[in-house]
């Protein structure tokens, strides 16, 4: 069953195209009593794994239906790349979407955008990327072990040739859903701000890896950070502005959506009242 949220005229819908196994593996500082303290505390054993999403994004309104990312395709294994019958369980197939809005090129974000062959599985969607995102991977200085970032966004370039819209890091790409640099996890890492009638969510890309553990410390980091301490900082200071704010938030590696406010360690998710929900 998907899950779904009014923003104003947006509908939103998780689309979630698998999930992965959160250890201390992945996320270091979860190598500690405080860790283990949280692993056991949400019923896990004191190692993990919680059991983390990879989501994708319907976006809804008029008679419009673009995506933001498209999940890891075959990127990740069979058991992942459940996107497009994600996409026709809510009544659609991948050539009804007309726009994608990429926060960053890693695989697990745009592996979607191609068929098993190869191919561009949205053969009638323009594509969406950040300046700075762009810059990096089209680049001549990809560190070695996002090597296979690299190919996956060399093969979308090629099978995407004349779909691609480069924008600023910060561009509204129509009225209502805005680009939110948020760097660190990747070069040009950014969310998107979906606004309209007074009421706002950030869909926040992979600002947060796991609820479990990131809400309580947020400045442990997650091994595919390509600049940690620019990550810690950028969420840190993301979550002490939202802590004032009626914005809701979602995630890319996140369950749910609802409102940051101080928690017991540090900061929890609050989750929406049920009138938002669908």
């Amino acid at each position: 069953m998907t899950e779904s949220v009014d923003v104003g005229k947006f509908k939103i819908t998780w689309l979630l195209d698998g999930t992965y196994p959160c250890t201390p593996d992945f996320i270091p500082g979860a190598r500690s009593e405080e860790g283990r303290h949280l692993y056991q505390k949400a019923g896990l054993p004191p190692e993990g794994p919680s059991i983390e999403p990879f989501h994708a994004f319907a976006i809804e309104w008029q008679d419009h239906l673009w995506l933001i990312d498209t999940g890891c395709g075959q990127e990740a294994g069979p058991e992942r790349g459940k996107v497009p019958e994600q996409l026709r369980s809510i009544g659609y197939a991948p050539e009804d979407v007309e726009g994608i809005i990429i926060t960053h090129l890693h695989k697990d974000h745009t592996g979607g955008l191609l068929t098993p062959e190869g191919r561009a599985r949205y053969r009638n969607a323009q594509l969406y990327v950040g300046e700075s995102e762009m810059a990096f991977w089209t680049g001549s200085h990809v560190p070695e072990g996002n090597m296979g970032d690299h190919k996956v966004t060399k093969a979308v370039l090629e099978q995407y040739e004349g779909r691609i819209k480069v924008v600023p890091d910060n561009a509204v790409i129509v009225s209502g859903l805005k680009f939110v640099p948020l760097y660190g996890h990747s070069p040009g890492h950014t969310g998107v701000m979906i606004e309209d009638r007074g009421q706002q969510m950030l869909m926040w890309a992979d600002l947060m890896h796991s609820s479990v553990l990131q809400f309580h410390y947020p400045h442990w980091s997650v091994v595919p950070d390509m600049d940690p301490e620019r990550a810690v900082a950028t969420r840190l200071q993301l979550l002490e502005q939202l802590v004032e704010e009626d914005t809701m938030v979602a995630g890319s590696h996140t369950y749910g959506t609802g409102r940051v406010r101080r928690g017991e360690i540090a900061y929890e998710l609050v989750p929406m009242d049920a009138d938002d929900r669908h």
